[in-house]
């Protein structure tokens, strides 16, 4: 290989590993990052609708609490953290969800 052939080459490996760098791994990090909060989500509105045929209704306190609790030891298994407010807002916005149509 001649030496404008190594040079060209050179410069075609690196204008690629920039596009990868600025392009297609800030995409990957997106799409992962939302896949996680679908499965957040999906993970506190089943919860919150097992909890709600369990326990039943008028124990609103005790159903959170089992909610946040079987969510906080999913979310742990999976290395995922959210803030407890965060968790807070999710759970809420499931009732919400629940009681508006009848089913999450």
């Amino acid at each position: 290989m001649d030496e404008v052939t190594f040079t060209i080459l050179k410069i075609v490996v690196s204008v690629a590993a920039a596009l990868v760098s600025a392009y297609l791994i800030p995409y990957i990090r997106a799409r992962t990052a939302q896949a996680t909060r679908d499965s957040i989500s999906e993970m506190v509105e089943i919860a919150v609708s097992a909890a709600e045929q369990t326990i039943g209704s008028g124990q609103g306190k005790v159903k959170k609490e089992e909610v946040v609790t079987f969510v906080s030891g999913w979310l742990s298994e999976h290395g995922v953290k959210i803030s407890g407010d965060q968790l807070d807002a999710l759970i809420e916005a499931a009732v919400y969800r629940l009681k508006k149509g009848g089913a999450i």
